[in-house]
């Protein structure tokens, strides 16, 4: 099944995001738009309407009629406003733009007559005198109302000479079409709808090939760098291009490779080790028996032969190598053997103080000086004493036959960098391991000095740290020295050695 792309997933979560956030942007607009062009055609209409109150007043102030109705059907004839009617006090329609609607008679409770009438009632609301245009949409059509209000002059004309107090005289009502102005806003729609899937479309598609181009090369980096290292290929490193989120991400699998890679190391080591350890128990117990025997014999021929006899000589030559073989033999058996270790709590400066007890003496340390740097506070260890004691004084004498004209060994022990655990050191000045054999230092039995070892002290000092749950660590550089560093646990609850 083909795997969907990350950068589409996300580029199709976006566009739906912004396809949300604009439709609802699109509406709130054509909303808003909506109400401002209402108020708009309201706010002309209404001065529409006391513009033609004005126009019209001579000719009502004079009762020509002709006039009046020859004004608004030039203002519905050259505007926009389609209906204009004048409407008396008594509901009456006494002019209009549409003949067929004079003399009708308007209800009390039509928008007409709510400017002096209140919910249809023909009593007259008080203060009923104000000039003011009102506005009311009616379906498709916009009206506006506007009071003729009685004048000093026209209750003595003869249309209001019976009048004997100023009122609302009637209404000049005009009614404007929507129709344009929602025609106006479904255009305004569709534009802004098309703008908005254009923008959509256009955005998609340019965050695509940015993300695309963005994500897409760091993404194979690290898709790459699971396929090798799940084909065991623990050493490869993704190539760090950027200082981001993918540096970071890259650097962390490259971290974890590193770790991943030591794991696997001391994997095979302990594994190697383990089945060396079976092989040289196997082979120590056939040898010792017949060597037991050989020794004997040997032993026996040298004491009873005659001291000129050339063949003494011989004889003890033959008990010099079986003792030698001997020797080897014990030593693997310590290897096969492995005790596993005694933990109690230790403090680490007691323990780098008996080891150079040990070694200090000696006389093939004559010429070797000590530097012993330990941290103040140190937490107490869980660890077997004799053991990390054997490992050190290993150390320690591997250091000194590294520098056979002498030279400074620095024994320090401080803090690991999490605290977890108690670090200990041995550096020397001495001629250092080349690189080509550094990895084959913890191997059974193998030694760069001949035949004067028999190559199994790291790989014991190896198998001491891993039992106790450590870590260890060379660094050397040819010429100038080695460092050999190992890891100890602290005692748990974190107590202070003092």
């Amino acid at each position: 099944m083909r795997s969907r792309s990350a950068a589409f997933e996300l580029t199709l979560l976006t566009v739906l995001v912004m396809t949300i956030l604009l439709v609802a942007f699109t509406w709130l607009s054509m909303r808003l738009q909506r109400s401002w062009l209402l108020d708009e055609v309201q706010r002309g209409l209404s001065l529409a309407s006391d513009t033609l109150q004005s126009a019209l007043r001579d000719g009502m102030m004079q009762n020509r009629r002709d006039q009046i109705l020859a004004t608004i059907e030039r203002v519905s004839r050259d505007t926009r406003i389609k209906q204009i009617r004048i409407i008396n006090h008594s509901g009456e329609v006494k002019l209009s733009t549409h003949p067929g609607e004079i003399n009708e008679k308007i209800a009390v409770g039509a928008p007409a007559c709510s400017i002096c009438h209140k919910n249809g009632l023909p009593s007259v609301l008080p203060g009923t005198l104000s000039s003011a245009t009102r506005t009311s949409p009616q379906g498709d059509t916009l009206r506006a109302y506007s009071p003729i209000l009685a004048e000093s002059g026209c209750i003595t004309q003869a249309c209001h000479s019976r009048e004997t107090s100023p009122r609302v005289l009637g209404v000049i009502d005009l009614g404007l079409s929507l129709q344009e102005v929602e025609e106006t806003l479904a255009r305004n729609q569709l534009k802004m709808g098309a703008a908005s899937l254009t923008a959509i479309l256009l955005g998609g598609g340019m965050l695509w090939l940015a993300l695309a181009l963005r994500f897409s090369r760091p993404m194979r980096d690290v898709m790459s760098g699971i396929d090798r290292v799940a084909q065991g290929e623990l050493h490869y490193r993704i190539p760090v291009r950027k200082r981001d989120e993918f540096g970071q991400l890259a650097a962390s699998f490259n971290a974890m490779n590193e770790k991943l890679a030591a794991m696997q190391q001391g994997l095979i080591q302990s594994e190697r080790l383990i089945s060396m350890g079976k092989l040289a128990a196997g082979v120590a117990h056939e040898i010792n028996n017949p060597l037991t025997g050989i020794l004997s014999y040997a032993e026996d021929l040298a004491e009873g032969a005659d001291p000129a006899d050339p063949r003494k000589k011989d004889y003890e030559v033959i008990v010099r190598e079986a003792l030698r073989c001997r020797q080897i033999v014990r030593s693997l058996l310590d290897f096969a053997r492995q005790d596993k270790p005694v933990r109690v709590r230790t403090l680490p400066r007691n323990l780098t103080e008996r080891a150079l007890d040990v070694v200090a003496r000696q006389a093939a340390f004559r010429n070797i000086r000590f530097s012993c740097e330990v941290e103040d506070d140190l937490p107490a260890i869980e660890a077997d004493p004799i053991q990390i004691q054997q490992v050190l004084v290993n150390l320690i004498v591997n250091a000194q036959q590294a520098m056979p004209d002498g030279g400074t060994i620095v024994l320090a022990v401080r803090h690991s960098a999490d605290g977890s655990h108690v670090e200990f050191s041995v550096a020397d000045e001495g001629v250092g391991i080349p690189p080509e054999i550094r990895p084959h230092i913890f191997d059974p039995f193998f030694s760069t000095k001949g035949g004067e070892t028999d190559g199994l002290g790291l790989s014991v000092c190896l198998g001491i740290i891993h039992s106790h749950g450590g870590a260890i660590r060379v660094d050397s550089t040819v010429g100038k020295g080695t460092t050999v560093r190992f890891l100890i646990p602290v005692l748990r609850g974190g107590e202070v050695a003092r």
